[in-house]
């Protein structure tokens, strides 16, 4: 494979989402990207805009469906899992208000396991109920789900062999189905335990990033062109609504010319490891842990606890699970 900064775009899209979540958990306003939009969601569009490009070659390169489900849930499910289980068995009895043998015989302790089902469950029983987040072990993970059902859609499309046409199909309609229902709804959807909406809102960014590989754009995902998507977001930016529709573009453009474009530094930064998965993870429930022991904390201290408490779990859970896994 050629050479890339594609680990280095996802290493600084989980630290987005650690950074902006941040100042929720301390009860403060999130900080906005060119006043349009908060830090952590910005961060997980950039993860579906690159899941969207890489996941639609992966299938190209190997049309199987079993292999196709077996890459997708071997780079999900291992980290997972273990995260999952250290969540129930560590964090839940050191944290929680409830005695042990309640906690342990509580139905919801062990239903907090369905997520390794991709079945979300925020709630484990006396932990964090004060928090300024409250009951929430680990919101993060909302975001798998979605992104396994968009996995399946790809697989579908390539059984039903899909032409790229299709593919843009797909994003014109996510685009659509955003703006006409997803953006102004005001209720859940909710199948599977997962909001429907974001099937859409963030689907669309799957799909812009589906469609540069299938129409075969890398060769102008140049940084140059990166710029120039800047500088029109810049211009856009009094523009909320308009930026937010051009952003379906912009953002994949600006993302995917800095993942396919080559820095020696940022490769020795992530040389040892892609440890983005792991921060993705592992960031919510430390984050948690640190403003429920120290709810004072000021932002500066604090980021740099939870930063470096996320980093220990990530590196260890790249060397001793998701690497061996895949």
């Amino acid at each position: 494979m050629t050479p890339n900064n594609l680990d280095a775009v996802r290493l600084a899209a989980a630290g987005m989402v650690l950074y902006g979540h941040s100042f929720v958990f301390l009860g403060q306003r999130e900080p906005l990207f060119l006043s349009w939009l908060p830090l952590g969601p910005l961060g997980v569009f950039i993860f579906f805009t690159i899941s969207g490009y890489l996941v639609s070659e992966s299938w190209g390169r190997d049309p199987h469906l079993l292999q196709f489900f077996q890459r997708r849930m071997l780079r999900i499910l291992p980290g997972l899992v273990v995260c999952m289980l250290l969540s129930v068995l560590v964090l839940g009895p050191l944290l929680t208000t409830l005695p042990l043998n309640g906690y342990f015989t509580h139905q919801h302790t062990w239903g907090y396991l369905h997520y390794i089902a991709l079945h979300i469950v925020y709630y484990l029983p006396g932990v964090f109920a004060h928090n300024r987040v409250a009951n929430a072990v680990n919101g993060s993970i909302w975001s798998l789900p979605v992104e396994f059902l968009l996995y399946i859609v790809v697989a579908i499309t390539g059984v039903l062999h899909g032409n790229r046409w299709l593919t843009a199909a797909l994003a014109v309609a996510s685009a659509a189905t955003y703006l006409l229902w997803a953006q102004v709804s005001q209720e859940m959807v909710v199948v599977y335990n997962s909001d429907l909406r974001q099937v859409f809102i963030c689907g669309t960014y799957f799909w812009v990033g589906a469609c540069f590989f299938k129409f075969d754009l890398k060769r102008h995902l140049t940084l140059s062109n990166a710029m120039l998507a800047m500088f029109a977001m810049l211009c856009l930016e009094s523009w909320t609504r308009q930026l937010a529709i051009a952003s379906w573009v912009l953002l994949p453009i600006v993302v995917l010319a800095f993942g396919f474009a080559y820095s020696p530094m940022l490769a020795r930064l992530t040389g040892s490891g892609d440890y983005s998965y792991g921060i993705y993870i592992y960031a919510f429930p430390i984050q948690q842990t640190v403003v429920y022991l120290w709810p004072e904390m000021g932002i500066g201290p604090y980021l740099l606890v939870c930063t470096a408490g996320t980093l220990v779990f990530a590196v260890l859970s790249w060397h001793l699970v998701e690497r061996r896994a895949l």
